[in-house]
């Protein structure tokens, strides 16, 4: 009998994978695991929650529609100045080069990879003697080496014989060496180098989407904060009071709340993916476009160069005929 009882006064650990009995009220004092007189705290804040929670879950399914391309033109709510069309010094327009451009429009946003090492090709003019690792513009500590000199990685463009391969060592940019974002990152290395090259500067329409995906990553990134804050919140509640009914209902609302935060935050990170996808395709179709207006302009001045000459030559041996007969006329009279 006595045996029975002190199995009765163990306490059972509310955690299934804990081996172990009474664990909880071996580190915990008795008034903590009761909610130390807050319980009815814990059930009004509970109660507050449960009213909220209905709310997120609406506004989760509510927006799921901007997670895709459909967000787009969320951008025009942004305002570009200063920059303009006619400031920027792009041959076209970024919402207008898919209309001039749109198989290089749907290549670079289908096939990103083969796209983006195209493009690269297009911004050096295919003179690979001029490639680098990202141009030099990833060059200094990265990860770790930002804190740490000597931990990894500190990228020196030029020294790791891109030289001797440039295609191939910009297959594995485009590909691999940025992980997930490595055609991102090759596409935004290969923008910036077109517009130092060819003196340009930022598309009206690119200044919005620059924008809206800055104000929207902070978005994301606060929600994603309360979803962690609430989360941890409720668990330690739960795991301080697992006597406490009112601790226990909070912190299965408080889960609950998480859960739809992070939908909600995963939602907009799918629509900033989608957005920055068509944004990638419409700015390379505008590369593509700026770079073959740029070879027909060269070959324009190269045939008007020569017909230049040609009538230069026209000229002088004119001048030559004009002048002959007057050197007869000049012996006749002597």
């Amino acid at each position: 009998m006595s045996d029975d009882g002190e199995e009765e006064d163990e306490e059972i650990c509310p955690f299934d994978c804990c081996p172990e009995e009474g664990c909880v009220s071996s580190i915990c004092p008795e008034c903590w695991t009761e909610g130390c007189g807050l319980d009815g705290a814990f059930g009004c804040c509970a109660d507050v929650v449960d009213v909220i929670n209905p709310c997120l879950d609406a506004v989760a399914k509510g927006i799921c529609f901007l997670g895709s391309p459909i967000a787009f033109p969320l951008i025009f709510c942004f305002d570009p100045s200063p920059h303009t069309n006619e400031s920027s010094g792009w041959s076209v327009s970024m919402l207008r080069a898919p209309l001039k451009r749109p198989f290089a429009c749907c290549f670079a946003t289908i096939c990103m990879p083969c796209g983006q090492w195209d493009l690269r090709r297009r911004a050096l003019d295919g003179d690979f003697t001029k490639y680098k690792l990202w141009q030099g513009y990833h060059d200094g500590p990265q990860c770790f080496a930002t804190v740490c000199p000597s931990a990894p990685i500190t990228i020196e463009s030029g020294t790791y014989g891109e030289q001797d391969c440039p295609r191939a060592f910009l297959f594995l940019e485009v590909c691999c060496l940025g992980l997930t974002c490595s055609p991102c990152c090759s596409f935004y290395v290969s923008r910036q180098y077109m517009m130092e090259d060819r003196d340009l500067d930022i598309d009206p329409t690119e200044a919005r989407f620059g924008k809206c995906q800055e104000f929207f990553y902070n978005v994301m990134e606060t929600i994603m904060m309360i979803a962690c804050c609430a989360q941890c919140f409720g668990c330690c509640v739960g795991c301080c009071a697992p006597d406490s009914e009112g601790a226990q209902e909070l912190e299965e609302e408080t889960r609950g709340c998480s859960s739809a935060l992070y939908d909600i935050a995963r939602t907009i990170r799918n629509g900033l993916t989608s957005v920055e996808v068509l944004a990638i395709g419409c700015m390379s179709a505008q590369m593509v476009h700026e770079h073959i207006v740029g070879v027909r302009g060269e070959k324009t001045k190269l045939v008007n160069g020569e017909d230049d000459d040609k009538d230069d030559d026209d000229d002088s041996d004119e001048e030559v005929e004009l002048a002959a007969p007057n050197s007869n006329e000049m012996k006749r009279d002597d």
